[in-house]
């Protein structure tokens, strides 16, 4: 890792800082549980790709299905690769795998379902059609029987809630403090030196019978941040306004697309943004999909707006965590990008940030 690198990673914006990209087997197994629970086929088939030790992944994933009638099988020589023949290469892998096959597929005879899993190097790249296929006589509770088995690819369908580790909803939380407080750092010197430079950023999001004055919001900011003992589980509420992003988020959520313009124009020119600021920072990709209609006028107003909907995007995302029971369960591939590029679009803005040169007025 060149120097720039381990700058990047030290302050999380390198990728390598955030967690691992593999689904790990006691998700995964969760997961096939869950889609056995409803399944009416007899047998079913998840495949999985696997990007490490596929043999050290089945061991521990077999593991957690302890109890399930499920085999989990490595795929190494079937080829897979013809939809006419998905199923025959099926059946030979189970030929080849027959010990493994009567030991985790005898399961609970209380149970009708089964579950092949089928660990490979690669998505199935093949369309997912339910098809009959002539069991193996050995075959437990199924020999000799013609069932219709569809393998489904669970690399990127694989579901969880929202409050799923992958999340990794403490650190989200750690990185909008953390951009937060270089917020304020900003916001403060440069109310200091021209009060006139906020004033449009104040009106925003100042509250019906506050007094006028940005600083004293922001020093009471600063005052309820000291009390904050623990980065990692902090949730801001709009309800309570006693925070910066509390504040922006609302604001947020009440502005269309259309009006993130006069709103990103004003927190550019509070924060004193030259029209480019000097550091690389990531877009997040809901900036991209809220961007306004028109394009923003300049760099620095395309920062701004970046981290409005970032700041956000963030806290809905925290929020929707803490009552994950409200809400759908999410493919955790999806889940894990999500935080991965909010968490990338924190750490980017606070950098630069803290990169400006000190304002002076």
């Amino acid at each position: 890792m060149n120097p720039a690198e381990q700058e990047n990673a030290a302050d999380g914006t390198h990728p390598g800082a955030f967690a691992d990209e593999q689904i790990t087997p006691a998700r995964l197994a969760r997961a096939i549980r869950g889609r056995l629970a409803v399944s009416a086929c007899e047998l079913s088939g998840f495949w999985f790709q696997v990007r490490g030790n596929r043999a050290a992944y089945a061991q521990e994933l077999q593991q957690h299905l302890a109890g399930d009638a499920v085999v989990v099988l490595v795929v190494r020589g079937a080829p897979f690769d013809n939809a006419n023949a998905v199923l025959d290469d099926f059946v030979v892998l189970l030929e080849e795998n027959q010990e493994a096959c009567e030991k985790h597929l005898t399961g609970d005879p209380a149970t009708d379902r089964r579950a092949v899993v089928l660990l490979a190097r690669n998505t199935l790249q093949l369309p997912q059609v339910s098809s009959p296929v002539r069991l193996p006589a050995w075959f437990p509770r199924l020999g000799g029987r013609t069932p219709s088995v569809i393998i489904e690819d669970l690399t990127w369908r694989a579901e969880s809630p929202l409050n799923t580790a992958e999340a990794a909803v403490d650190d989200l939380c750690q990185r909008l403090f953390e951009l937060e407080g270089a917020l304020l750092d900003r916001l403060h010197a440069v109310c200091a030196q021209k009060r006139a430079e906020t004033a449009s950023f104040w009106d925003q999001v100042r509250r019906e019978g506050e007094g006028p004055s940005f600083a004293d919001f922001l020093d009471g900011v600063r005052r309820t941040r000291r009390e904050v003992r623990n980065p990692s589980s902090y949730r801001p509420s709009v309800k309570e306004g006693s925070s910066l992003v509390a504040r922006v988020w609302g604001k947020v959520q009440a502005t269309p697309p259309d009006g993130m313009g006069k709103l990103g124009k004003a927190l550019a020119r509070a924060l004193a943004l030259e029209e480019a600021p000097d550091t690389d920072w990531h877009r997040s990709i809901v900036a991209v999909l809220f961007r306004p209609s028109a394009r923003p006028p300049s760099d620095s107003q395309a920062f701004a707006t970046n981290v409005l909907v970032t700041i956000g995007a963030t806290c809905q995302m925290i929020t929707a965590a803490a009552h994950a029971d409200a809400y759908p369960s999410y493919p955790v591939p999806l889940i894990r990008s999500m935080s991965f590029d909010l968490r990338q679009a924190l750490a980017g803005a606070r950098k630069t940030l803290i990169a400006l040169d000190r304002y002076t007025g």
